[in-house]
């Protein structure tokens, strides 16, 4: 998977401006993939290169033309390719699970301070996502859900773990 299969994916739904695939990463796969739009726009532009896509200019009175991208038929292509590929491993990088494994060089009071940003970044994704649920309800696909689901849980569960550590910290006093 690499940006080129997430935005096709996108584009495969509707037309989309650079934005709009951001807006729709924000709103719907972030906590599994995220992309800037310093990945996005050059991503668009090697496709528009490469022949999967297709930039349409949309005239806008007292605004700049809006870049409007479709998917080509070479570019459906390349998405069934993808979709057909093996899966990759599932890899995990967390910068705070980084700096926890190498907890003995500093205080617990700093590693208590990563856990409770965790826990933060954690209650928000959690309460993003729930709110996305209750917007669409029972009018979400069933494979768009599941994915949510799957996030909502993960929040859940890193909310659970680090309490769980904060909770030990706290019982074993300063340091």
């Amino acid at each position: 998977m690499n940006i080129q299969d997430v935005i096709l994916g996108f584009l495969y739904e509707k037309p989309m401006s650079g934005y709009d695939i951001k807006q729709m990463m924000e709103n719907s796969v972030s906590y599994f993939f995220d992309a800037s739009f310093g990945a996005i726009y050059p991503a668009l532009r090697k496709m528009e290169k490469e022949g999967f896509v297709e930039k349409q200019v949309i005239q806008q009175d007292g605004k700049p033309n809006k870049n409007l991208f479709v998917i080509t038929e070479s570019g459906r292509e390349q998405f069934q390719q993808y979709l057909n590929s093996p899966i990759n491993p599932t890899i995990t990088r967390s910068d705070v699970l980084i700096r926890i494994f190498f907890g003995r060089f500093t205080t617990k009071k700093k590693i208590k301070q990563w856990l409770e940003e965790e826990r933060d970044k954690s209650q928000a994704m959690y309460n993003n996502l729930t709110r996305i649920a209750e917007m669409f309800g029972s009018d979400m696909e069933q494979h768009k859900r599941f994915t949510l689901e799957f996030g909502i849980r993960q929040a859940m569960m890193i909310m659970g773990m680090v309490d769980e550590e904060l909770k030990k910290l706290s019982e074993q006093g300063e340091s």
